[in-house]
C-alpha cells in the first residue's frame, strides 16, 4: 500500500515518517484555525487533492492507474483491464466512512465495498457466551462432512458436532464411549488431532493426522493429508513472533518446519490434484516461498495470478492485498521485480510507485530506465504506452509529445481501467497544452466513463478547464454535464459569483445539501467581504426551518450545512447586540460603525466561525477551485475588526474597551491568535500573531485607561 500538491503531499509524507510529531502538532494547532486541506489528515481522516494529477501518494485514490494511487488500487484496476468486466456498469458510490472523497476518489476499503458490498451482520454482538475461535470457520465444513457421511448414526453426528465446537478451546472432555461406529471413530480421531494442532502440540498433531490418511472416510483421509501443510507452516513461524505479537521477519522462521510444509504440499497435490484443498495448497506454496525468502518464485507466482484472476471476483482484491503486503511493501521490491525480466505486470505497478515525486537526494525514475524495460512489455504495448506517458507527464515534459503517445479514443462507449487511464492522461496533456479541443475531448469521454469513480473524474477535468478559461457559468448552466455535487460544491465555495450562488440556491433540481452550500457561501461572503447591502435579500433565500445545529468543522464531511445560523444563531453574551440581519443593515448604512463591527465579530465568535474556512483550493493552477474569488474584496476577520477600533483613538470608550478585551482574549489560552481565520501554512499562522509585548500593551491600556469598564474588571491575564 505504498503510500505518500505542494503542501498537501509533503504534509502526508511527513505524517507517515513522523507519526508522533504529527499527533503532537495536531493537538497543539487544533484550536487555532490551522486547517483547510493541509491539516485535514492530522486526525483519523484525510482529504484528497482535488486535481487530476497524482504525483505523490494521495489518500484519495483515482479511477485512473497512476503513481499516487494506493498500490492495491492500481493492482485491482490492472486485473480488471486484463480480464474486462462485462455487464451493467456500477452506479456511483460514496464511501460512508470518507464522505470527503465524494464520488471522485476512493480508499482501498471503500473501493472493495463498492465492488463487493458486504451484508450487514444480523448478530447484535450480545451473545451470552463467546464462540470458540478455532471452531468458527471450520465447523460448517466439518458438519457438512458429517451430514454427508454414510454409515454414521445420527446420535453420533450430534455428539461429534458438539465436540467440534469445543476443539482447540480449553480442556475438551472426549466422550469416546458415545462413538462406536467406524466412521465415527475416524472423525473423533480427526478432532483430537485438530485439537492438538490448535494448541500447538505439533508432534501429537502430526501423529494423529498421519494415522488417518488411509481412513475409510474420504473427507477425513483427504483433510488428514492436507493438515501437515498447516502444521509445518504454523510450526515454522511459531518462534518468529516479537513481544508485540507481530511477525519478526523471515530470518526467525524454522527452516526444518518450512521444509516439512513444502514437502506436504507436494504430497497432497500429487494425491489430490483437484482436491477440495488444492487451491489452498497452491496458495500456500506462495507462503512457503515468502517465508523462505524465495522472492523470485513468489513474484512469478503473483505475475501468473495477475494475468489470470478475473477482476470482477473478490479474489482479485484479496490477491492485490497479498501482493502489496508480501512483495511491494519491501524496500527492494523494485530491484527484485526489475531483475527478473519476465514479470511485466508487477513491473508496471512497481514503476508507478517509483515515478512518485522523490524525496530529496533520490534519483528520479528516468526515461532511460523505462526504455531499458521495453522488451519486457512486448505483450502489453498499451500498458507500456501508459508508463511512457505517465513518466513524461510527471517529469513535466512537452504535452504535445505526450499526446503523440496516446491516441484519442474518447468516443468509445466503454473503457477498461487501463484505456480510461490513458485517456485521462491525454486530457491532462490537452490542458497543459491549452488545446482548444480540450472541452470537446472531456465531453466525449463522459459518454463511456463508468458512473462509478470515472465520470466524476472526467467532470472535474471539464470543470477545471472551464474555471481556467473564466467560464465558470458553464458549470452551473442549465443542462450542464457537471452534475457531481462535490465538484460543484467546491466551486461554489471558491470561485462562484454572487449571481451563480443565488441561481444555484434557487435551483430546485439540485440536491438540498448543494443548495445549502450555495446559500451558506453567499450570506457568509456577504458579511466577510463587506457586501452588507445584499445580506437581507440573500438571507431571504434561507428557509426559516434551516438547520443551525450542524456545527462548522468540515463541509466535505458533515451531513448537514448549518445555514440556519444566519437566521437563528447567537447574537450576544454580554456585549449587547441585535440579530445579525440588523447588524448587517447598520453596516450597509455605515460600514465604519464600531459597535456594529464588534457585533459582527461576536456573531463569528459565538457561532463557531473562528478557524472556520470554506474550501481552500490547492496552489496548483490545475486544482479544482483555484482562481480568483467571484466575490471582490478581502475577508474581514475578528482580529482586523479589533485592530482597527484599537487604532482609532476617537472610538467610543465602551467600544474601544471591548475591542481591547477581545483582542487579548483572541490568544486565550493557547497563546496563538484564534481570531484571524484559518491558515494553510505555519508561516501564515506566524504572520498573524501579535508580539507578546503588543498583547501586554493592550492589557495595560485596558486596565489603565478604562479601569471602570466591565471588561477591564473581567480580564485578569494576557497570553
Amino acid at each position: 500500500m505504498m503510500k505518500d500538491n505542494s503542501i498537501v503531499g509533503h504534509g502526508i509524507a511527513f505524517r507517515r515518517r513522523h507519526p508522533i510529531a504529527t499527533m503532537l502538532m495536531a493537538l497543539a494547532l487544533s484550536g487555532i484555525g490551522l486547517g483547510g486541506t493541509l491539516w485535514a489528515c492530522a486526525d483519523s481522516s484525510c482529504s484528497p487533492g482535488w486535481r487530476l494529477a497524482s504525483p505523490d501518494y494521495d489518500c484519495g485514490g483515482r479511477a485512473a492507474i497512476s503513481p499516487g494511487n494506493d498500490t492495491r488500487i492500481n493492482l485491482l484496476l490492472l486485473m480488471r483491464s486484463l480480464k474486462p468486466v462485462d455487464g451493467k456498469q456500477a452506479s456511483a458510490a460514496v464511501d460512508a466512512n470518507n464522505p470527503q472523497f465524494g464520488q471522485s476518489f476512493m480508499t482501498w476499503p471503500g473501493l472493495r465495498a463498492a465492488f463487493w458490498p458486504q451484508p450487514t451482520s444480523a448478530n447484535s454482538g450480545h451473545d451470552d457466551a463467546p464462540a470458540c475461535g478455532p471452531s468458527i470457520g471450520a465447523s460448517p465444513a466439518f458438519n457438512a462432512a458429517l451430514a454427508a457421511e454414510p454409515g454414521l448414526p445420527e446420535i453420533e453426528r450430534a455428539a461429534l458436532a458438539r465436540h467440534r465446537a469445543q476443539t482447540g478451546c480449553g480442556e475438551v472432555h472426549w466422550d469416546d464411549g458415545s462413538i462406536s461406529s467406524k466412521p465415527g471413530r475416524e472423525y473423533m480421531a480427526y478432532l483430537k488431532a485438530a485439537d492438538a494442532f490448535h494448541k500447538g502440540d505439533w508432534p501429537a498433531a502430526r501423529q494423529g493426522f498421519a494415522a488417518l490418511t488411509r481412513a475409510h472416510s474420504r473427507w477425513v483421509a483427504e483433510t488428514a493429508l492436507y493438515m501437515p501443510i498447516r502444521i509445518g507452516l504454523r510450526a515454522a513461524v511459531a518462534k518468529a513472533v516479537d513481544e508485540y505479537g507481530d511477525f519478526a521477519g523471515t530470518e526467525k522462521v524454522d527452516p526444518a518446519a518450512l521444509g516439512e510444509a513444502r514437502k506436504a504440499i507436494a504430497i497432497y497435490l500429487k494425491a489430490y490434484p483437484k482436491g477440495r484443498y488444492a487451491a489452498s495448497a497452491q496458495g500456500l506454496t506462495r507462503r512457503v516461498a515468502w517465508l523462505s525468502g524465495d522472492m523470485a518464485t513468489l513474484s512469478r507466482s503473483y505475475e501468473k495470478l495477475l494475468a489470470t484472476t478475473p477482476g470482477d471476483q473478490e479474489a482479485a482484491a484479496d490477491l492485490a492485498e497479498e501482493i502489496d503486503i508480501k512483495l511491494l511493501e519491501r524496500q527492494d521490491a523494485g530491484a527484485i521485480i526489475d531483475g527478473l525480466g519476465d514479470t511485466p505486470l508487477l513491473l508496471a505497478v512497481s514503476d508507478l510507485k517509483r515515478m512518485r515525486r522523490q524525496e530529496t537526494g533520490s534519483a528520479p525514475f528516468s526515461a532511460k530506465m523505462l526504455a531499458e524495460q521495453k522488451g519486457q512489455f512486448s505483450a502489453h504495448p498499451e500498458l507500456y504506452g501508459l508508463l511512457l506517458a505517465t513518466r513524461a507527464t510527471y517529469a513535466g515534459e512537452d504535452p504535445k509529445a505526450i499526446l503523440a503517445l496516446l491516441p484519442d479514443t474518447a468516443r468509445e462507449t466503454r473503457f477498461t481501467p487501463l484505456a480510461f487511464s490513458r485517456q485521462m492522461l491525454r486530457g491532462m496533456a490537452l490542458g497543459r497544452a491549452r488545446d482548444p479541443n480540450e472541452v470537446g475531448f472531456w465531453r466525449d469521454l463522459l459518454g463511456g466513463a463508468s458512473p462509478l469513480y470515472e465520470r466524476p473524474l472526467v467532470e472535474m477535468g471539464l470543470a477545471i478547464r472551464w474555471q481556467r478559461d473564466g467560464r465558470l457559468e458553464q458549470v452551473f448552466a442549465s443542462g450542464s454535464p457537471i452534475t457531481d455535487s462535490s465538484t460543484r460544491e467546491i466551486l461554489l465555495q471558491t470561485l462562484a459569483t454572487p449571481a451563480i450562488l443565488r441561481g444555484n440556491a434557487k435551483d430546485n433540481s439540485r440536491p438540498a445539501r448543494e443548495r445549502d452550500v450555495a446559500r451558506f457561501t453567499l450570506v457568509y461572503k456577504d458579511l466577510a467581504k463587506g457586501k452588507y447591502g445584499d445580506f437581507a435579500s440573500d438571507l431571504a433565500l434561507i428557509p426559516s426551518n434551516a438547520d443551525s445545529d450542524g456545527g462548522l468543522w468540515d463541509f466535505t464531511q458533515q451531513e448537514s450545512i448549518p445555514v440556519g445560523l444566519f437566521r437563528k444563531g447567537k447574537w450576544s453574551d454580554g456585549f449587547a447586540c441585535p440579530a445579525i440581519a440588523q447588524t448587517a443593515a447598520t453596516l450597509a448604512r455605515s460600514p465604519a460603525d464600531h459597535k456594529a463591527q464588534l457585533c459582527l465579530g461576536d456573531f463569528y465568535r459565538l457561532n463557531g466561525f473562528d478557524g472556520f474556512s470554506l474550501f481552500k483550493a490547492g496552489k496548483d493552477p490545475f486544482s479544482l477551485g483555484n482562481g480568483p474569488d467571484g466575490f471582490s474584496g478581502q475577508p474581514l476577520s475578528r482580529s482586523d475588526i479589533y485592530a482597527a477600533i484599537i487604532a482609532d483613538k476617537r472610538a467610543a470608550p465602551e467600544n474601544r474597551a471591548y475591542a481591547l478585551y477581545r483582542a487579548v482574549m483572541c490568544y486565550a489560552p493557547s497563546g496563538y491568535n484564534g481570531c484571524s481565520g484559518s491558515y494553510l501554512t505555519v508561516e501564515e499562522m506566524d504572520a498573524a500573531q501579535a508580539s507578546k509585548a503588543e498583547r501586554k500593551s493592550w492589557f495595560t491600556e485596558l486596565k489603565q485607561r478604562y479601569p471602570d469598564s466591565q471588561w477591564a474588571k473581567t480580564l485578569r491575564y494576557y497570553w
